[in-house]
């Protein structure tokens, strides 16, 4: 553990400077569950479950629409010294790619890490407890839209 805080510390020193909201982790638990979201060509579903009161962990998978595996990525929200880190960890990229959380409020949430490639940004708003749409983008308008659907079970 005390590695993998040590590494999302090194991970997260880029973005922290730009963190202004005070949000807590606790303020994400509408999260946890099983997501789907489809498009034309995919069907994406990302997971979410509560590791702790500092941490949250998650799985996006992205299946072609015959249902083979397309795309993977480990996820995770922590809360540490009074701030909410989102990480994605996915093939491509040796180390996490962290995105602050900056502003929650009205079951919106923003990340942000203007220093990525893509995305920059991620919005995830819950529209309603079975309804979450994500929008990933660049921060300038470019980017793409998911619309989730709470998966019971």
């Amino acid at each position: 553990m005390k590695l993998f805080l040590s590494l999302v510390s090194l991970v997260c020193y880029p973005v922290c400077y730009s963190v202004q909201a005070q949000c807590e982790l606790s303020s994400l638990e509408p999260l946890i569950g099983q997501w789907q979201a489809q498009t034309k060509k995919s069907v994406v579903s990302e997971s979410w479950h509560k590791v702790s009161d500092q941490s949250f962990e998650g799985l996006g998978n992205t299946h072609d629409l015959a249902g083979a595996l397309k795309d993977s990525e480990e996820l995770r929200l922590v809360q540490m010294q009074g701030k909410v880190f989102y990480l994605a960890k996915v093939k491509h990229n040796p180390l996490p790619v962290a995105f602050a959380l900056i502003s929650c409020q009205n079951n919106r949430f923003r990340f942000e890490n203007k220093n990525h490639d893509f995305p920059k940004q991620l919005d995830y708003q819950l529209l309603s407890v079975d309804s979450l749409q994500v929008d990933v983008s660049d921060g300038a308008g470019e980017g793409f839209r998911l619309n989730f659907n709470r998966q019971k079970g």
